[in-house]
């Protein structure tokens, strides 16, 4: 039962003269074109990180896409009057891009994050942040996540999230690190023992063609979202390059490259998918790279990678930045020593904006009580309240102050960090991040906090 509570509206930043923002919906012509303010938006945006400038045809295969995400664009725009009177004016008019090109970009839309509760949550996921270097220390991103943020608020949003390119950037935002994925090297070789698993295979690996795996890896990652901790619904751009429809370096050809297979349980069910692409034959040695390897469960997810270490001539599996973190495989295997993680990176930064419907929504480890102070910079979740757990279900309250005999102090990051069971409470204790009263049971609050496994994000965005 939810109490009756309202976060607060964060201040909106402003923005240096000269500077205007405006938030649209991306627009197309009858024809399907994208009207040109869209156009510059989503070049800008792959400008920004270094991609390469989209075609016109390009543009005409996204947009559809990004409208069925029912995405929001928030472009802040130099004024070009008041750039005129700059001494950089005359230049910026001649070389510079078109007016409908913005100087900061920000795109937002809603998706659901499984917290672990009985539903999936609905949540606000961000990407495409990007400032026109030439244009940095004008209040840009403030002003965009500030006012991005007001409206997730009003709109009645628990929660927000991104991933982050620049690790340093959102903390100050709120934002902590929520989930993290390894990446993986698996021998293959003979010389290593192979890829032997100890048990005996169970269902059926299919080789399969990617074009018609649509329909299924929709299906099998909403059975991997409802039951996997930390999940992100996924957007549409990943069924168009997971089925081959898109190849990701020339999103206007089908994708020559990538290959499929599928793992049918014994009972007829699908199991899991994988998407990958064979890395070349000047590549030593042979190695097949995974793209994407979704499954419903460890018995499925082994299926397949059996399936790839034991496709001839194949010595080596490499897993970029998509292996949960909390895996059985290493112990599932009779030489642990053939997987090795090259590295462990965060994915999900999750920002707290209704702790109260935040709370009631994610999964517990015991029963327990506590008060929490919670500091937010920005003012939006900045208050006590006092979560009681009981046969894993928490009633959340709001008061003026800690209600509970156990009462800790965190910021809205630190929160974040915690809220999906990544880190864990001793080890932000360690870090300086939660503060307690006198006497406070420390063990008591992290029985009931923290979770016995690591969330899994497998949703790039």
């Amino acid at each position: 039962m939810t109490s009756h509570y309202a976060p607060g509206m964060p201040a909106v930043s402003g923005l240096a003269d000269g500077l205007s923002s405006r938030t649209f919906e991306p627009a197309a012509g009858e024809d399907g074109t994208p009207e040109a303010h869209t156009a510059a938006f989503t070049r800008t945006v792959e400008y920004g990180f270094y991609e390469p400038w989209y075609s016109d045809e390009q543009l005409a295969r996204l947009h559809p896409v990004f409208s069925a995400d029912a995405q929001q664009l928030t472009g802040v725009y130099m004024d070009r009057g008041f750039a005129a009177l700059e001494p950089w004016g005359a230049a910026f008019e001649e070389f510079g891009f078109d007016p409908e090109h913005p100087v900061g970009t920000f795109v937002d839309y809603d998706k659901t994050l499984n917290a672990g509760g009985a539903e999936p949550l609905p949540a606000r996921l961000i990407t495409g942040v990007t400032v026109n270097p030439s244009f940095r220390r004008r209040g840009i991103l403030k002003h965009m996540m500030t006012s991005r943020l007001a409206a997730a608020v009003k709109d009645g949003m628990a929660v927000a999230a991104l991933t982050v390119s620049e690790g340093g950037i959102y903390g100050r935002f709120g934002f902590g690190p929520a989930t993290r994925l390894r990446s993986l090297q698996i021998s293959a070789s003979a010389a290593d023992d192979g890829f032997a698993p100890r048990g005996s295979k169970t269902g059926k690996v299919l080789t399969v063609d990617p074009s018609k795996t649509r329909d299924v890896l929709q299906e099998v990652f909403a059975q991997f979202h409802r039951s996997t901790r930390g999940s992100v619904e996924r957007q549409g751009t990943y069924w168009e390059t997971g089925s081959a429809r898109w190849d990701p370096d020339n999103i206007t050809s089908w994708d020559r490259k990538a290959r499929a297979a599928v793992h049918v349980k014994d009972d007829g069910s699908l199991g899991g998918y994988v998407v990958f692409t064979f890395a070349g034959w000047d590549t030593e040695p042979a190695t097949m790279r995974i793209r994407d390897l979704i499954a419903v469960d460890a018995a499925s997810r082994l299926e397949l990678l059996r399936h790839l270490a034991e496709m001839d001539l194949v010595e080596r599996i490499l897993i970029p930045h998509g292996a949960p973190v909390t895996d059985p495989l290493e112990h599932a295997l009779v030489n642990p020593r053939v997987v090795k993680t090259t590295s462990v990176s965060d994915v999900l930064w999750v920002r707290l904006l209704n702790p109260v419907v935040a709370l009631e929504s994610r999964a517990w480890n015991a029963d327990g009580e506590f008060s929490l102070t919670v500091r937010d910079g920005l003012g939006i979740a900045d208050g006590v309240f006092t979560v009681s757990v009981s046969s894993g279900v928490a009633q959340v309250t709001s008061a003026e102050s800690a209600t509970a005999p156990q009462h800790f102090t965190l910021d809205v990051a630190t929160l974040g960090s915690l809220y999906l069971g990544d880190a864990s409470v001793l080890t932000m204790r360690e870090a300086g991040r939660i503060t307690a009263d006198d006497g406070a049971d420390w063990s008591a609050f992290a029985a009931t906090m923290d979770l016995p496994t690591a969330p899994h994000c497998a949703t790039h965005f």
